[in-house]
């Protein structure tokens, strides 16, 4: 599954078809980044995901390789703020927490 597809993927249909993107260690960091974002892993709480035991895995797995440069490559971009519509009160907020 390529970037863009990630980008056109109906979440609905369940996170089996992303877990090889995660775990494969040549996913370009860009790409990360939206599988992470298109999961709201800012968002996502303990309660949030008490019911989906995958979900709160996949955050955490992403978290994690996101922070010890599990994903070398960073060829593609990947902007949330533009993504989202974020306002700046928004942004702040993430920053801050």
């Amino acid at each position: 599954m390529t970037h863009t597809e990630i980008i056109d993927y109906n979440w609905d249909d369940g996170l089996e078809p992303i877990w090889p993107i995660v775990d494969n260690p040549i996913t370009d960091r860009g790409t990360a980044l939206l599988i992470y974002w298109r999961i709201e892993g800012p968002w996502l709480t303990d309660e949030l995901t008490a019911h989906n035991p995958q979900l709160k895995r996949m955050k955490e797995t992403l978290e994690m390789r996101l922070l010890d440069g599990f994903y070398r490559t960073r060829i593609i971009k990947y902007d949330p703020v533009s993504d989202y519509g974020l306002t700046n009160i928004q942004v702040y907020k993430l920053n801050s927490a």
